[in-house]
This record gives C-alpha cells, sequence and structure tokens, in this order.
C-alpha cells in the first residue's frame, strides 16, 4: 500500500496486559507500521511503565497515566513513549469496563447508539484510475456512507482526475474525502485545494507537515474544504493548539497513537467546547466504542486490518456499525490466530 510519502506491507500490534490482585485482567494494544519501533515499544512497556506503575490502582486511570506521562516525557512528548503509554491506558480501560460490567461505549458517556462508516480500504496512490472506479463501486454497492482516497500525485492535474473518477462513481450525495499524508507546502496545498473544491469534497485530511499549524491556517482561509488532522499528534496540548489557532475543521486523534482512551476523550471534549467535531484515524474496532460514546463524533474508518485475527469481524448494517454490548473494549480477538503472529525479539 502506497501513499503520498511512504509504503507498506505489514503492521507489527503491541500487546499490554494489566492484572489485578484478584486475577481480573484487561488487555489493550498500539500499533506500528513502519520497519522498527514495535521492539522499542515492547521495551519501554516491560522495563519502565511496569515498574512505575506497579502496586497501582487501575481504577484511578487518570493517576495511572499521569505516573506514567510525568515520567515517560524525559524520552519523549510523542512517538515511542507515547505509544507505549497508550497500550497500558487502553488495558486499563478494557479492565475497568469488565470491572463494571457495562460496555466501553455506556460507561464512556454512551451518546450514540450507532456510527456511520466510511471506507478507506482502497484508494491508495499506486492504485490506477481503473482500479479506483472498480472499488468505489464496490463500495457503494456495500453501503458505505463514503470513502476517502489518497492524493498528493507530482502532477497536481492526475490527482484531479482520480478525485473526479471517484466523485462520479460515488455520485452527489455520499461523502467523499481525501488525505495527501502531510505531503504539501502550505502554498501547494492550496492551489490543490482550489482546483478540488468543484468535487465536493467533505475533508482534505493531513495536506501539511504536522508541525505546521501556521500553514494549516493559512490553508484553511484559502478553502471551503474542512481540514481534518490528528493522526500525527500525539497529545491534547498538540490539539489545543490546532483548535486555538483555526488551523483544523475536523480532529482525528488516534487512541492508539495519542495516549490512549483517557487522551482521547480529552480531545473529544475539547473539540465539543469548540464546536467541532471528530472522527477517529484508524483502528475502527477500537475506536467504534469512543465515537458512540461522545456526542461530537462523525463517522469511524473502515480498513478491516484486524480481521484476519478476530473471531467475529465488525457488520456494516446499511452503512452503520453497533458498538459491542460486552463488557471491555468489545474486541474478539481471537487469542489462537494471534499466536500463529507472535514475534520474539530475537526473530524480529
Amino acid at each position: 500500500m502506497h501513499d503520498a510519502i511512504r509504503h507498506f506491507s505489514k503492521m507489527d500490534i503491541i500487546f499490554a496486559h494489566v492484572e489485578t490482585d484478584e486475577g481480573a485482567v484487561g488487555s489493550g494494544f498500539t500499533y506500528s507500521i513502519i520497519p522498527s519501533g514495535a521492539r522499542e515499544i515492547c521495551s519501554l512497556i516491560n522495563y519502565s511503565i511496569d515498574q512505575l506503575i506497579h502496586d497501582m490502582d487501575p481504577r484511578d486511570h487518570e493517576r495511572v497515566w499521569a505516573q506514567m506521562w510525568r515520567q515517560v516525557d524525559w524520552i519523549g512528548r510523542g512517538g515511542i513513549a507515547v505509544l507505549a503509554i497508550a497500550a497500558v491506558d487502553i488495558a486499563i480501560w478494557d479492565l475497568k469496563s469488565k470491572l463494571a460490567n457495562m460496555p466501553l461505549h455506556r460507561l464512556l458517556g454512551g451518546a450514540r447508539e450507532r456510527i456511520p462508516v466510511y471506507n478507506t480500504d482502497g484508494g491508495w496512490l499506486n492504485h490506477s484510475i481503473d482500479q479506483l472506479v472498480t472499488e468505489t463501486k464496490q463500495i457503494v454497492d456495500a453501503g458505505f456512507r463514503g470513502t476517502k482516497i489518497k492524493v498528493g500525485k507530482d502532477n497536481a492535474s492526475e490527482d484531479a482526475e482520480r478525485i473526479a473518477a471517484v466523485r462520479e462513481v460515488l455520485g452527489p450525495d455520499r461523502t467523499l474525502m481525501v488525505d495527501a499524508n502531510e505531503r504539501f507546502t502550505s502554498a501547494e496545498a492550496i492551489r490543490r485545494a482550489r482546483m478540488w473544491e468543484p468535487y465536493n469534497l467533505f475533508w482534505f485530511e493531513e495536506p501539511l507537515p504536522a508541525e505546521d499549524i501556521l500553514g494549516h491556517v493559512s490553508l484553511k482561509a484559502h478553502t471551503s474544504i474542512p481540514i481534518a488532522v490528528g493522526e500525527s499528534l500525539f497529545s491534547r496540548f498538540q490539539f489545543r493548539d490546532y483548535v486555538a489557532s483555526g488551523g483544523a475543521s475536523i480532529v482525528q486523534p488516534d487512541a492508539c497513537r495519542c495516549g490512549g482512551i483517557t487522551e482521547w476523550l480529552k480531545i473529544a471534549h475539547l473539540a465539543d467546547c469548540h464546536n467541532m467535531q471528530v472522527s477517529p484515524h484508524f483502528v475502527m474496532e477500537l475506536h467504534l466504542a469512543l465515537v458512540a460514546a461522545i456526542p461530537n463524533s462523525l463517522f469511524v474508518e473502515y480498513i478491516p486490518s484486524l480481521d484476519r485475527v478476530l473471531t467475529k469481524p465488525l457488520d456494516l448494517v446499511d452503512g452503520y456499525f453497533i458498538p459491542s454490548e460486552e463488557p471491555g473494549l468489545g474486541i474478539p480477538f481471537d487469542t489462537e490466530k494471534l499466536r500463529g503472529f507472535k514475534v520474539d525479539d530475537e526473530n524480529r
């Protein structure tokens, strides 16, 4: 699979497990799609975080999260350090939900009964226009509420041709998003956004490097297309700066990358305070419960990366997913299937 700045063919999942003195267990995870990182995340969890929070009460999620953040931030306020915190925090919420005997989406707020889904299982930059058309027809037939494709071709007109072809198949009513994966400068993003405005795009995702807040502010001021950011932001403080500066229209926090569910909820509520909506990045199985818990949610993103290790993948019903009523994360991992993918450090 290719986007505008990288290509990848595998995903590492890093699991974290927390256990109480009484034997109750919660499981969380994070991921990496680059050739390195998984081993380092495991090491940080096993040899640092484990010692930091040993003997703390997992019901006190704010206290535990603060302990992890304040001790680990010395080596990183993003990237591997925050991904490791996320895996443990997600495990704690899995445990809290099980102890409460409540499904996670109800424990966290229970705002919605079903969530619309857009499809990103396709639309890659290395796919031809014919492939895009075929994929979009399949997406429409399956009942998805919309789709997203990658942009970032060297030739701007080629991006426009791809968008036009997909919009023609989708028709005027389904949502169409584009994702540049931080490919452009502000000037180039403004130029391309103006070319794409006739296609009624629902959002322009990650148009610029995540660090370029002022560039996003300038772009947003020069286009009617909403700007979506978040998968490359690691804390509520970074989201705060985007929201306060006017650099984003829609926020896309990823619980596996922004410090877990505890931090994700703060980002979502921050957006709500500014009348902004939330549409998380990736990991639909985890984010379904979170999106269902908050009032200002938009979609979950369909990429079935975990299907091969689940006992039962999510069912699309009239373009919607319905969150699980089982206590915990509600993700039916298949232990035997997972075991077949397990990698020990010495074999990496």
